[in-house]
C-alpha cells in the first residue's frame, strides 16, 4: 500500500471555519490547519464586495489605508469591521 495522500482545500469566508484537527471530514482526518496571510485589496474590490463606490470606501477606511494616496489598498479583515458596523440613529426608543 503507498502512503497517506494530502489534499489541501481552500476555504474562503468572513469567520474562521469550525473545523477541528483530527476530525473526520470525507474520510480523512484533519492533520494540519494554517491560516493564509491575506492579501491588500484595493478600493474598488471592496466597493463591488459591500455595493458602495469607491469614495465612499476611500472616505471611510482612510484610517487603514497601506498605499499611496493614489492606489489605496486595505487589509480584507479590517475593512470588514469598518464598513458592516451600523450606525445607530435618531432618538432612542421611549417604553
Amino acid at each position: 500500500m503507498m502512503g497517506a495522500l494530502k489534499y489541501t482545500i481552500t476555504i474562503e469566508s468572513d469567520s474562521p471555519p469550525q473545523v477541528m484537527l483530527g476530525q473526520n471530514i470525507g474520510g480523512g482526518i484533519v492533520k494540519e490547519l494554517k491560516e493564509v496571510e491575506m492579501e491588500l485589496v484595493s478600493a474598488a474590490k471592496l466597493a463591488e464586495k459591500y455595493n458602495l463606490s469607491t469614495t465612499t470606501i476611500r472616505e471611510r477606511l482612510a484610517s487603514i489605508n497601506q498605499g499611496t494616496q493614489g492606489k489605496c489598498l486595505y487589509n480584507p479583515r479590517l475593512a470588514h469591521g469598518i464598513l458592516t458596523t451600523k450606525n445607530k440613529r435618531g432618538r432612542p426608543r421611549a417604553n
